[in-house]
C-alpha cells in the first residue's frame, strides 16, 4: 500500500514553490516600473533642458530661427529627433509656417529621390506668438532603407510675418550612412 503523506507532502512543496515564484515576479514588476517611471522623469528634464538652452541660444545669438543641431548623422532606416526655436520679432502677434526639406545632395541624386529617401514630420505652423516670445518645437528626420549613404543639404524655413518672402531660414546637413 502506498502512503497518502508523500502524495500530501508533494503538493504542499509545489504550493509553497508557486508561491515564491509568484512574489518574486511581483517584486521584479515592481522594481522595473519605478526604473521606467524614473526614466520617463529624467527625458521629461532633458526635453525641459533642451527647450530652455534652445531659448538662451536665440536670445544670445539674437536670431530669428536656430537648429539645435546643424550637423546631423542618422542611419538608414531610422528616424531621429531634433530641435528648433522661432522668436517673433514682428509688431504684432503671429503665427508662423513652418517647413523642412532637403534639396540637394553629394553624388548624383534627383530632387524627386531625395523626397523619397528623407522625409520630416514637423508641426505645419506655430501658435500665435506674441513680440519677442520665443517657441521650441521638434522635428522628427525620418531616413528610408532606400536612402544613399551620402551628405544632404537641407532648408528649415520660416514663412509668416509681415514682409515679403521667408521671415526666417537655416541651412543644415543630414549624412545618411549604411
Amino acid at each position: 500500500m502506498r502512503s497518502k503523506k508523500g502524495g500530501l507532502e508533494i503538493s504542499i512543496n509545489a504550493i509553497v514553490i508557486l508561491i515564491l515564484a509568484i512574489t518574486v515576479l511581483g517584486i521584479g514588476l515592481g522594481f522595473i516600473r519605478g526604473m521606467f517611471k524614473s526614466t520617463i522623469g529624467q527625458l521629461g528634464e532633458v526635453s525641459k533642458d533642451i527647450e530652455n538652452d534652445m531659448i538662451n541660444r536665440i536670445r544670445e545669438r539674437n536670431e530669428r530661427l536656430v537648429l539645435r543641431e546643424e550637423d546631423i548623422e542618422i542611419k538608414k532606416s531610422t528616424e531621429k529627433k531634433i530641435y528648433f526655436g522661432i522668436r517673433n520679432e514682428e509688431d504684432d502677434e503671429t503665427t508662423f509656417d513652418i517647413d523642412f526639406k532637403c534639396d540637394s545632395a553629394v553624388g548624383d541624386i534627383s530632387p524627386t529621390e531625395i523626397e523619397e529617401y528623407i522625409t520630416f514630420n514637423v508641426f505645419k505652423e506655430t501658435k500665435m506668438l506674441e513680440r519677442d516670445e520665443i517657441m521650441v518645437l521638434p522635428a522628427v528626420i525620418k531616413v528610408s532603407p532606400n536612402a544613399v549613404a551620402t551628405m544632404y543639404m537641407c532648408t528649415a524655413t520660416i514663412e509668416g510675418g509681415s514682409g515679403p518672402g521667408d521671415y526666417a531660414s537655416k541651412t543644415f546637413y543630414i549624412t545618411v550612412t549604411k
